[in-house]
């Protein structure tokens, strides 16, 4: 797993949510079945992505992996949420976990 990976998680949801609403709202959903396969693809991508990150035995790094990467915050709301002074606290942390991985 790498940054590229990482950054690529809120985009793969918004890119489900909004295929899901274009197909519900022109409920037409044999002309989206390319989007479906899409879909999976991103699911199954996501999926990959979580489970790395839940193999990540310390919780603290765990956890800055998690509000970053799957909920989105920012690295200063990540920080805070982790009790660190500083805002690069906890991306500090999370670069030093890929370095070492």
């Amino acid at each position: 797993m790498n940054r590229d990976d990482l950054r690529q998680v809120r985009s793969l949801i918004a890119e489900i949510e909004e295929d899901a609403k274009r197909r519900e709202t022109f409920a037409a959903y044999s002309l989206f079945a390319e989007d479906d396969q899409q879909a999976v693809r991103y699911r199954e991508r996501l999926r990959e992505i979580a489970a790395w990150i839940n193999e990540i035995g310390d919780s603290q790094t765990r956890r800055a992996f998690r509000l970053r990467y799957i909920d989105g915050l920012p690295w200063a709301a990540v920080s805070f949420r982790l009790g660190y002074g500083g805002e690069s606290g906890a991306r500090k942390l999370c670069e030093r976990y890929l370095e070492n991985s």
